[in-house]
């Protein structure tokens, strides 16, 4: 197992250092906004599970290559912040926000991974809530802070989350659903859409009233087990 997970770690790096090269190359030379070119850092490592998953074709390498990951990113963030262009780059809300975020992401990926493809055999809905998750974080967040001036007022929900931000991650969860499961599913758009607006609900809710940055992991779970209920109840 040990040779494919460096083999998994050795395409990891081949896909997240170029990108991440690209898009610091694109802040120096592009007027990109802090909190825009945050979430396309938090996009590229998001979708480096999908790819690990893809490349690994073992849940067991694919965990452990998300876990090996999660903690090497830990160290190389905390001697990056030690620089004072960390801090120019990105946005900190809390003292190590990103360190723990990322780690967040990559433990939290990994249980995903298991529970769906290790437990429930459906690596396609570990990735399928992923991907719903963060693309609809970024226009939650972008939305909302640019537009939002309604605050939603629903029960349990962080006062500060409006209407706008939810209503932007749940259009782009949709649709980043329907994709993923008409494309890697197999299920017809009807379906894919049908089951994408119900998993995108309750993603969303379960977003507005995550608080402490946790819905990098409550948000991929809700929809995956929503996408595993419907798919039990309506198409197996």
């Amino acid at each position: 197992m040990l040779p494919v997970v460096w083999s998994c770690l050795w395409h990891f790096a081949l896909y997240i250092l170029p990108v991440a090269a690209l898009l610091f190359f694109i802040h120096d030379i592009l007027p990109v906004p802090r909190e825009f070119f945050r979430k396309l850092l938090h996009g590229a490592a998001f979708t480096s599970t999908p790819i690990i998953m893809w490349i690994s074709k073992d849940w067991r390498v694919a965990v452990l290559t998300l876990f090996i990951v999660g903690l090497a990113v830990w160290p190389i963030l905390a001697v990056a912040e030690r620089y004072p262009r960390y801090a120019d780059l990105l946005i900190e809300r809390r003292q190590h926000e990103v360190r723990r975020s990322m780690l967040l992401l990559f433990w939290g990926n990994a249980a995903l991974v298991a529970l769906c493809w290790g437990l429930w055999g459906k690596p396609e809905i570990a990735s399928t809530a992923i991907l719903m998750w963060g693309p609809g974080d970024a226009a939650a967040a972008l939305i909302g802070k640019r537009w939002g001036r309604h605050h939603t007022g629903l029960p349990f929900a962080d006062p500060k989350k409006t209407w706008e931000g939810t209503i932007a991650m749940c259009v782009t969860s949709t649709t980043m659903g329907a994709i993923c499961r008409v494309l890697g599913g197999g299920f017809s758009l009807p379906a894919a859409l049908c089951s994408s607006i119900v998993a995108a609900l309750a993603g969303s809710y379960v977003e507005l009233i995550t608080k402490r940055g946790y819905d990098t992991i409550t948000v991929p779970f809700a929809i995956a087990a929503v996408l595993r209920v419907l798919t039990l109840t309506f198409f197996e």
